[in-house]
This record gives C-alpha cells, sequence and structure tokens, in this order.
C-alpha cells in the first residue's frame, strides 16, 4: 500500500506561524491508496483516502474549513478531475447504500467529503453538515460529472463539519479518532495524486476548550512554487520564509480590551486565554440576549450578518475591538451600529472572532465553541 505523508512538500498557503509542532504529536493529513483499478470504468484510477491522524483515540474531528485567510485546496493532477458516481446525487457519504453495491459495484468507489462516516450504514446525526459562501466545493461531489480541482479563498469560505456530540459518545461515533486513531476527511477516485491543504478543527481529547484549529497540508508530486505570508520586516507576523505578499501584515487600549505582546494590539479582556482561542472566550461576551447562556439566538445572529464586511479599524485594535475616534483608543465593538438591538442594525466587526476583515465560516465555527456554555458574569 502507497501512502504519502503530509509534510511539507506543498507549502501551507497564507498560514499562520505555527506556535505548536503538531507533526511532531502526532497530528497529521495522510493521503493514503485504498484501491488500484484495473478493470471496468474505473481502469487506470486510485482511490484515494485522506485522513486526519490524531494522537488520541477520544480527540474530534470537528470540521474541515476554507476561507480567504486560510485557503482549502484540494487538487488532483488530473485535468479530468476524479470520478463522481452518477448513483451518490450528494457530496457525502450518506448517499453510498451498500444494499446497492451489488448492482453499482463502482459507487463504493465514489468521491465524497466526510468526518468518519464511509457509507449510509453510519447514523443521519454522524454525517457532516455544510456551510458556504461564493465557493462551494461540495458542487465538486455531485453525481452530475467529474469532480474538478478547487480552491476555497473567498471572504465567506465554508466547511463541512459535526457539532461536537459529546464525551460519552467517543468509543461510537465515527468523527472521534478511535483506537486507530486517524479519521477519514475525503474519499477521492482519480488517475492523477492530490496535493493542498485543509484548515482543520480538533478538540483534543473531547475537551471543547483545547483546540486545535489549523492549516495541514496534504501532498502529491506538484511542488508548491511559493510560500504566502507577510513579506514586511518592519510588521509584527513577518514571515522570513514567504516569498508573496498576501496582505495579511498587521501594524492606550479602552476599558474592556488589554493590550497583547502577542499581537501587538489591543485585544479584548473576554479572551480568557490565547487570543482567538475561541474556545477560551468568556460566553458572556456572547450572550447577547442576556438569558445567562449562550445559546441557539445568540448563534442565529452571526448568521444574519454572515458575509458581511468588517474593515480593520485604524489604530492598534484587535480583534472584535473598534477605533474610538473621540476617545482616541480602542473599545469592545458594539453588537449593533445603531439605536436598539435589532438584527437589522447588527456589527459584523462584533462577530468578526479571527479578525480577518469578513463574516465567515471560521466566526460561524468559533461561535460553535461556545454554544451551551453558561455566562456566570
Amino acid at each position: 500500500m502507497t501512502c504519502w505523508l503530509l509534510v511539507g512538500a506543498y507549502a501551507p498557503v497564507n498560514c499562520e506561524a505555527q506556535t505548536q509542532d503538531w507533526g511532531a504529536l502526532g497530528y497529521s493529513l495522510e493521503v493514503v491508496e485504498h484501491v488500484s483499478h484495473d478493470t471496468g470504468i474505473l481502469a487506470g484510477m486510485t482511490t484515494y483516502r485522506v485522513y486526519m491522524n490524531c494522537a488520541s483515540a477520544t480527540d474530534y474531528l470537528s470540521s474541515c474549513s476554507g476561507d480567504a485567510s486560510h485557503p482549502l485546496v484540494l487538487h488532483t493532477t488530473d485535468p479530468a478531475g476524479w470520478f463522481n458516481s452518477p448513483y451518490n446525487a450528494g457530496p457525502f457519504a450518506q448517499g453510498i447504500n451498500p444494499l446497492f453495491l451489488g448492482a453499482f459495484p463502482e459507487l463504493a468507489f465514489d468521491s465524497f467529503l466526510t468526518l468518519g462516516a464511509v457509507d449510509s450504514s453510519t447514523p443521519p446525526a454522524e454525517h457532516p453538515s455544510s456551510i458556504w459562501g461564493s465557493i462551494d466545493l461540495t458542487a465538486q461531489f455531485t453525481g452530475t460529472g467529474a469532480g474538478q480541482s478547487t480552491t476555497v479563498n473567498d471572504s465567506l469560505g465554508g466547511a463541512w463539519y459535526i457539532p461536537f456530540p459529546g464525551i460519552e459518545l467517543a468509543e461510537s461515533h465515527v468523527a472521534f479518532a478511535g483506537d486507530d486513531l486517524r479519521v477519514l476527511v475525503a474519499q477521492i477516485t482519480t488517475t492523477g495524486l492530490l496535493f493542498g491543504q485543509i484548515q482543520i478543527q480538533i478538540f483534543r481529547e473531547g475537551i471543547q476548550s483545547d483546540e486545535i484549529r489549523e492549516v495541514f497540508p496534504l501532498t502529491g508530486l506538484v511542488e508548491a512554487e511559493s510560500v504566502w505570508g507577510c513579506t514586511d520586516p518592519e510588521a509584527p507576523n513577518f514571515n522570513p520564509e514567504a516569498d508573496e505578499d498576501d496582505g495579511s501584515c498587521i501594524y492606550a487600549c479602552g476599558e474592556g480590551t488589554v493590550y497583547s505582546p502577542t499581537t501587538g494590539k489591543c485585544e479584548l479582556t473576554a479572551w480568557l486565554g490565547e487570543v482567538g482561542d475561541t474556545g477560551n472566550l468568556d460566553p458572556c461576551h456572547l450572550d447577547l440576549n442576556a438569558s445567562g447562556w449562550m445559546d441557539i439566538s445568540d448563534l442565529y445572529r452571526v448568521l444574519v450578518v454572515m458575509g458581511g464586511s468588517a474593515p480593520t479599524p485604524e489604530g492598534p485594535c484587535g480583534i472584535a475591538v473598534s477605533y474610538d475616534v473621540d476617545l482616541d483608543m480602542c473599545s469592545p465593538a458594539t453588537p449593533t451600529t445603531g439605536d436598539g438591538n435589532g438584527w437589522g442594525n447588527l456589527n459584523p466587526r462584533f462577530f468578526d472572532l479571527n479578525g480577518d476583515g469578513n463574516l465567515n465560516v471560521t466566526d460561524f465555527l468559533g461561535l460553535l465553541d461556545g454554544f451551551g456554555k453558561v455566562c456566570a458574569g
């Protein structure tokens, strides 16, 4: 069996500098040759499976995603793309019914996206949902023709995901790593090789506050031509290895904010841990209706403003922080931009939890981190 470990042959595009060597801890994406086809309509093709390797049996793979800041790249070296069975009209493994394999054996080698499931025998709740902006990766995994290489790099982004079901399901739910310490994220049948990258969200050992959200590369025989990042030596997030600038360079803190030497900006005091780690964001910051919980009504608000613009303000203001011209300082962004608290005047910057200037799927996933948590303040 041939496999390629996903280590560096394809450099991550526009990837923030890693603070942790996840590969050294056992985390990586791996492309494994599943079946090589010699006969039939798939002759000359190979079915590959892409696995997320983990370090613990209770690691939970919550989502796969990409956006302008962390592009999702899924490409094959075959210009014809990858095989999609006409008998699975959907992008996920839920459309692969084992009862049909006798009549349509190639259905087993359909290309699909997943978070552990391989066919419809997995309970429906353990198949992913998805959310997309202008670039919908799932459109390349339907039964209407071959799937084409795709890069999801628009401002809204996209993801396939399953909300955390609870640690009590660790021994049965397919999105937990289990005894083999891996979770299937895609199956692709093609005559070419696969390369690209995916932003992965993992709750380590089933603990939502201990999160990995990182771009992991997969590799084929194609070398990346460029390494993207901030090329300005004066910027605090300068990447000396970058040879292409991706526009990510970033250049008195009011009540509710505090200066972060890590980012060089005024950041919310609501970050109870590392800035940007939504697993450690005070749920009171997200309890917009003062119910005492970060609940479904709070979660729906980000969908109202999804796709909105939250441009970085002047001044040294960080994530979900705005510059107050009158006070000449940074202050927490307000939930609304006008009078009252209606959904018609929600402030996109308040919900921009990754500070990239746009309301996208990464922010939505960040809100999921706080869902169901109690506001004790």
